[in-house]
């Protein structure tokens, strides 16, 4: 039972780190692909319905490239999860799901809930996240393990 217990402590331990490496590489190449794309992409923004698409497909990869950065060396990773996981909402609505955009938004939403875990730079709990905005910025613990 005991070895059962600490591995499972690992495991939540890791959970986040895990959900990380997911949504950072699966986003990634796809939000590459926004910039060395660009028409071809537009192109599929209109065919969704989407207005605007050519500013959609620029303030998508900027979105996408800013989540990344931040959940990928945990920096502020819960609103990195947040935008991405709302990026993942639209895209499933206008163009419907598929098996990468559906993991990116349960890793993201994962991210959100439980922060980016340990290895991350400035993890704030999401109490800390919504008191930032009526007070000013969030006060976490730089360099803090999640909590």
């Amino acid at each position: 039972m005991r070895s059962v217990n600490a591995l499972d402590k690992r495991f939540r331990r890791l959970l986040p780190v895990i959900l990380r490496v997911l949504a950072v590489t699966i986003t990634l190449y796809p939000a590459v692909r926004k910039f060395s794309e660009y028409s071809y992409r537009v192109t599929q923004f209109e065919a969704y319905g989407i207005p605007l698409p050519g500013l959609a497909v620029l303030v998508t990869g900027v979105v996408e490239f800013v989540a990344i950065v931040l959940i990928g060396f945990g920096v502020g990773g819960r609103i990195g999860g947040s935008a991405l996981a709302f990026g993942m909402i639209v895209a499933i609505v206008a163009a419907g799901p598929n098996p990468f955009s559906v993991l990116v938004l349960f890793a993201s939403l994962g991210i959100v809930l439980l922060g980016t875990g340990p290895y991350s730079y400035w993890d704030p709990t999401v109490g800390e996240l919504l008191a930032g905005l009526t007070t000013g910025l969030p006060t976490a613990t730089v360099g803090s393990d999640s909590k």
